[in-house]
């Protein structure tokens, strides 16, 4: 979900009104609109509404979204998650997924990578990338 309060805090330590940052992401989001998603009542913007914020404030679109394993804008994600850069923004995938090893149930959570986890990693590079590629535990 989107967390309003943490936009709301990097438009005002950049000094900008709701107007101010609404102008400069080129008509993507109303005044209303941006008020609305500050305060909770909407949390579940487009990509393209998420990237112009990002883009105007200055940080990962990432970091604009709350997840209960999410400290200081950064994913408490396992050693396999991977980033890069691309023109529309950061993307995420899992080295492990990647790969396209078989792995158990038992050496998935032997390096932290349990269902719940799985599961937050998928939401997470679903948000980012609109696709999320977990690994699946070999039957």
């Amino acid at each position: 979900m989107l967390n309003g309060s943490k936009i709301k805090s990097l438009r005002l330590t950049k000094n900008l009104s709701l107007r101010e940052l609404c102008k400069q992401t080129n008509g993507e989001i109303s005044p209303s609109h941006l008020s609305a998603l500050e305060r909770g009542r909407v949390m579940n913007p487009t990509k393209r509404l998420t990237r112009a914020l990002a883009k105007v404030l200055g940080v990962k679109e990432v970091e604009l979204f709350s997840f209960e394993d999410c400290m200081e804008g950064e994913f408490k994600m396992c050693k396999y998650r991977r980033e890069y850069p691309t023109m529309n923004g950061w993307v995420y995938y899992c080295d492990l997924a990647a790969t396209g090893r078989d792995l158990t149930i038992e050496q998935l959570a032997a390096v932290g990578c349990t269902g719940e986890a799985r599961k937050n990693c998928k939401k997470m590079m679903e948000y980012t990338c609109g696709v999320g590629i977990v690994p699946d535990p070999k039957k």
